[in-house]
């Protein structure tokens, strides 16, 4: 133990507390410290006693040795990542959210060490690109035929971006953010944003703008998030293919099918629809309220029911790991994380049957 506290992490500890969502003074009561020794010890003012860092991993359910200096960490601030907006999020969602960023860095970090990842394939654009237009250049890139984009999560995985999403509960009111971490980018969705497919599918479009678009980021800058959706809009319905399926009139039927062949939702068509000037104000408000009345138009369908749209690159070499002889405790032994961690974090459930002990 004394060996943990001579290399103390700071870091660590911020990291593990924010992701156990407790305050310093709620980690003080458990430890028995004061807050401003707890802020001590994340600042890197003091280091914590060895029976103190015991309590310490209790109280933010790590080992002990999570603390320890000696593994990669990219720390992820505010500002490198893009959050739709900040102002209704709670800070402790914010940097858990940020925090569950870092470790899954920290995960693809450890595997990529083992299993080669897709080379990251992906433009930066010149300040000033209009987003159709880089969205254009995107899909001739990427090979993406003309018409709908069929797999989009798993076209954006094999082109080197890391997409995730959280699980559900994890994180109130924090939408999608993107963010790039040690030149691989990561496409970061919740349920809030990924609650169907045609949601799921935007949302990463629009962060995969922000990626090629903005190397600056301003968290909810208007700019920078119609962009991102003119961005979305073109990459999964180009102008010219789409224009032409497009029916004279805000039908709801017509949308739907249409929608449906080219993984969109209404909304987006009707969008679309109003950008291409196919309709007037008048008309969306119309539809909207027709849109709105009745909520069978808007059936949830879970984008993980749907081959490629569900984020798989994790996973798959987290599979590939396991295959070479090597176990997720080993993994997890490595990230000083314990065994479950991971498969938490990748969403895998635990399919072993439960003991029950009878008395």
């Amino acid at each position: 133990m004394d060996a943990i506290v001579e290399k103390f992490d700071p870091a660590r500890l911020r990291q593990a507390r924010v992701l156990s969502t407790r305050t310093k003074s709620e980690v003080a009561k458990l430890v028995g410290v004061s807050a401003a020794a707890i802020g001590q010890y994340e600042a890197g003012v003091a280091k914590p006693r060895p029976d103190v860092l015991v309590s310490l991993a209790r109280a933010v359910l790590v080992e002990p040795a999570f603390f320890a200096t000696g593994r990669p960490l990219y720390p992820i601030d505010t500002g490198a990542a893009h959050f739709r907006s900040l102002r209704s999020v709670r800070a402790s969602d914010r940097d858990k959210a940020l925090a569950t960023a870092e470790q899954v860095w920290e995960l693809a970090h450890a595997l990529e060490s083992a299993v080669h990842f897709p080379t990251v394939n992906l433009p930066k654009f010149e300040e000033g690109m209009h987003p159709a237009a880089a969205a254009k250049i995107l899909r001739q890139i990427w090979q993406i035929p003309d018409g709908p984009v069929p797999h989009l999560v798993a076209t954006m995985e094999a082109n080197g971006i890391i997409v995730f999403v959280l699980e559900e509960g994890a994180i109130d009111r924090v939408d999608a953010f993107s963010t790039v971490a040690s030149e691989r980018p990561f496409v970061i969705s919740t349920p809030r944003r990924s609650n169907n497919v045609y949601r799921h599918r935007f949302t990463c479009a629009h962060e995969l703008g922000h990626l090629v678009l903005h190397d600056e980021a301003v968290p909810g800058d208007r700019k920078q998030e119609r962009e991102a959706d003119e961005f979305a809009a073109a990459l999964l319905t180009p102008a010219e293919d789409i224009q032409p399926l497009l029916p004279a009139r805000l039908e709801l039927p017509k949308l739907d099918r249409i929608g449906r062949d080219w993984g969109v939702s209404i909304d987006s068509l009707m969008k679309r629809m109003y950008e291409l000037r196919m309709t007037s104000d008048t008309s969306m408000r119309r539809a909207y309220q027709k849109l709105n009345s009745d909520p069978s138009w808007r059936a949830d369908e879970p984008w993980f029911m749907y081959e490629g749209e569900s984020p798989s690159l994790l996973q798959q070499a987290l599979k590939i790991y396991e295959d070479s002889g090597k176990s997720a405790s080993d993994l997890a032994e490595q990230l000083k994380w314990r065994t479950n961690r991971i498969r938490e974090l990748l969403g895998v459930r635990d399919t072993r049957p439960e003991l029950s002990v009878v008395k």
